[in-house]
């Protein structure tokens, strides 16, 4: 049965508050040996109880130590298990084996799927826990940053719905609260659930509702963001009551051990604190202090308990940076460990305090697979792999990625001026920066999870002469929006923003995609904002960047690889010397775009054109574009310049009367505004085409039309294409640019309307 059953909510308890130095000193004996295992039978020999003594000798015979891996050939308990009502009828032993399932039913989930993978088997014990503890949705639970949800879902009535996980129609890789009543909080950038928390605290308590318990998971990368502390800070001053638990598996950076001018450590001087508390002497002596005073315990001494309990946690920490911001501290704890966290858990939940707690949880990120344990990003973000081996099943791209050939092109530029440096904010692998860092290590930053930090710090160097590329995600650049405008723009600084993953960003879904850069950024002053069509594009660009001293530049780009020589030459028309993409890049001239396809095809400007302006070329000429407003211009922004040449290939290939230009604008800031108005002046049809929100490229297009006078007379039609106002949930990038409109053939059907080419059907009403 269930212990403390009767005694298990918020407020009106006889229990005390503090937890028992019996309950500590176990943590404590057993904290003080741990160390990050290789496998969980190490783990168990350090120290332990002997349930999870017994459990990990049953996850030995049951998981071999070396390939090939596997788990058990059946989940009894798990399957009894549909939501956590469920749960609260199991014994210690049953929620160890439930633990041991619920591990191996998330890695043949994701082994089928890919997904984030690591951080959901670092937090399996943790989730059993809390959910054997607590009682949801009345009680609210947040993860931050929720890509360690997966056995929490399975735990909330999802499992059957994993095959589905991150794709069109399927469930979120993240914590969504329209999709379960059991997700208190939608999260996916970082660093929030500290506040979620205390805000959902403060309402239960104005609301008089019966119980409050509120739980923020965050871990010590997301807890490296600013707005935790801001959050902590107004906790600690309000005593608000609510529960932090620090999720402390020392992968603070993805991936963390990234060389870089902060040696190979993780990026954060909090870490370091953390992990000294673990070894600390204070804490080992702590150990052999308890251990004699378990006589004492538990009911006739409880007033010589509470003040030897104070007494001992200053012991155990010193004084805690988060007892300083008003925090009761507990740990640091084995966060594998259900035997000690379950009733330290239920005693944090009987309290009648109001005081905020911080429940500090040592983990081992990827904890129970050995392959995740021994990979050098830990598994973070996986695709279908092979169980038994971990090898993960990825096919050979046609072309490197485009982050991989912006690493490479900073590289070139940081060869030839030492004044280069690169920047980026926990997120070395997803931006480049690890490639940087292995060439220039004591030229690359990486300051945490800390966008606003990231962009004051670049202009900061900015201001001695350096030449800070700061490399951040379009989506978490967000996060960092006032220090863009307050301490970049308005001095004119020269820091280059690097924006990867513009536009949608596929699996990882609506908090990921970069779709409103283009709109945030377009409305500041002194920013030069480019966007390259493939990777020859790109390598220029950022040589163009790194010559830019005279004000802050933004380079962005999506997420995917390039095109690869042959499709460069027969879709884009480049004349490659030898067929070879050239390795370097040269600056391009600012504000200035480009024609990149005449009618006829991308072989005419290569061609003698005729007087009607059409070409020789096998898609036909002659009679092609008589009429002006036969003749339709495609100005493109970004990477979807392929989808519009395919799309004036097949407008032309289908009518014969129809002739379709498309030109690259390179820059939406400053607007190429002489390519603008020969376009006007030559058709009757523009369309803009972006990777980008309402209110971006097209809507500058737009502007310095309306403002020019080209749409006085109305001669001229013209249409911007832009992703619409709406959130895509996960989806591959094709069915988002498919559902967005955004595609060859969506292109197609806004010329042959906009031509009068096609019937438009009329609706009924």
């Amino acid at each position: 049965m269930r212990r403390n059953t009767q005694q298990r909510h918020g407020h009106g308890h006889t229990m005390k508050f503090i937890c028992s130095v019996a309950v500590l000193a176990a943590s404590a004996a057993r904290t003080a040996a741990f160390t990050m295992p290789a496998t969980p039978v190490q783990q168990s020999s350090a120290g332990g109880s002997t349930s999870t003594t017994r459990l990990h000798d049953a996850i030995n015979r049951e998981t071999p130590q070396g390939p090939p891996y596997s788990g058990p050939s059946s989940k009894p308990i798990l399957d009894s298990v549909q939501f956590p009502r469920d749960m609260k009828r199991l014994d210690m032993r049953e929620l160890q084996q439930l633990a041991h399932e619920l591990r191996w039913e998330v890695i043949d989930s994701v082994s089928k799927t890919g997904g984030h993978f690591s951080s959901s088997l670092g937090v399996i014990e943790l989730t059993v826990a809390l959910h054997y503890v607590f009682d949801m949705p009345e009680d609210d639970i947040i993860w931050d940053v929720a890509h360690q949800c997966y056995p929490h879902k399975m735990l909330t009535g999802r499992r059957d719905r994993f095959p589905t996980l991150r794709q069109l129609g399927g469930i979120s890789g993240f914590c969504k609260r329209k999709e379960s009543e059991y997700d208190s909080f939608g999260a996916g950038h970082s660093s929030t659930s500290i506040s979620a928390a205390q805000g959902m605290s403060v309402a239960k308590s104005m609301l008089n509702k019966r119980r409050n318990n509120c739980i923020a998971v965050i871990g010590d990368g997301a807890i490296t963001g600013g707005m935790a502390y801001e959050a902590m800070n107004n906790a600690g001053y309000l005593s608000s009551r609510m529960i932090v638990v620090l999720n402390d598996n020392g992968q603070v950076s993805l991936p963390t051990g990234t060389q870089s001018a902060g040696g190979v450590r993780p990026a954060s001087q909090l870490s370091a604190y953390t992990s000294n508390l673990l070894v600390s002497k204070p804490f080992q002596d702590f150990r052999d202090f308890a251990k004699g005073l378990n006589r004492l315990f538990p009911e006739n001494v409880q007033d010589v308990n509470k003040r030897i309990d104070e007494y001992a946690r200053g012991l155990v920490t010193g004084g805690t940076v988060f007892e300083e911001l008003g925090f009761f501290y507990v740990g640091p704890l084995d966060g594998h460990d259900l035997d000690n966290l379950v009733p330290i858990l239920e005693k944090l939940r009987d309290s009648d305090s109001s005081k905020p707690i911080l429940l500090h949880l040592k983990t081992t990120k990827g904890y129970g697979y050995p392959p995740a344990m021994a990979a050098s990003d830990r598994m973070h973000g996986v695709g279908k792999f092979d169980i038994a081996t971990g090898v993960q099943q990825k096919g050979k791209a046609a072309a490197p990625s485009f982050t991989s050939i912006f690493a490479n092109a900073l590289i070139d530029a940081a060869t030839d001026d030492r004044a280069v440096v690169g920047i980026t904010a926990a997120m070395p692998g997803g931006t480049g920066m690890d490639i940087f860092g292995r060439r220039f290590p004591k030229r690359t930053y990486d300051v945490g999870i800390a966008e606003q930090h990231a962009v004051t710090f670049a202009a900061g160097m900015a201001c001695e002469g350096l030449k800070p590329f700061c490399c951040i995600y379009s989506t978490f650049m967000q996060r960092g929006y006032d220090q863009v405008v307050h301490d970049v723009a308005i001095q004119n600084l020269p820091v280059r923003f690097i924006l990867d993953r513009a536009g949608v960003v596929g699996n990882d879904g609506p908090t990921h995609h970069g779709c409103y850069d283009l709109a945030y950024l377009g409305c500041i002053p002194n920013l030069t904002i480019m966007s390259p069509s493939d990777e020859i594009e790109l390598r220029n660009m950022v040589a163009t960047c790194a010559g830019m001293d005279d004000g802050p530049s933004v380079l962005r780009y999506p997420r995917g690889v390039g095109y690869g020589a042959e499709t460069l030459q027969g879709l884009f028309g480049y004349d490659l010397e030898d067929g070879e993409i050239p390795q370097k890049g040269v600056p391009v001239e600012i504000g200035k775009g480009r024609i990149i396809r005449l009618p006829g095809g991308v072989r005419a400007l290569r061609e003698e054109p005729a007087a009607n302006g059409s070409t020789d070329s096998k898609i036909g000429a002659g009679s092609r574009g008589q009429k002006r407003e036969h003749r339709v211009a495609i100005l493109s922004f970004g990477t979807r310049l392929s989808e519009a040449l395919v799309a004036a290939d097949e407008v032309e290939e289908a009518d014969s009367d129809l002739a379709v230009t498309v030109a690259d604008a390179r820059f939406m800031k400053p607007l190429d505004v002489d390519l603008i108005r020969s376009l006007v002046e030559d058709n009757g049809i523009i369309i803009t085409v972006e990777e980008g929100s309402i209110g971006g490229f097209g809507d500058h297009v737009l502007h310095f039309l309306s403002l020019d006078g080209a749409l006085d007379e109305g001669k001229l039609k013209f249409r911007p294409m832009v992703l619409p106002d709406t959130y895509f949930e996960a989806a591959t990038q094709y069915e988002q640019y498919e559902m967005a409109g955004l595609n060859a053939h969506h292109i197609r059907g806004t010329v042959l309307r906009l031509a009068e080419k096609v019937e438009v059907p009329v609706l009924s009403e």
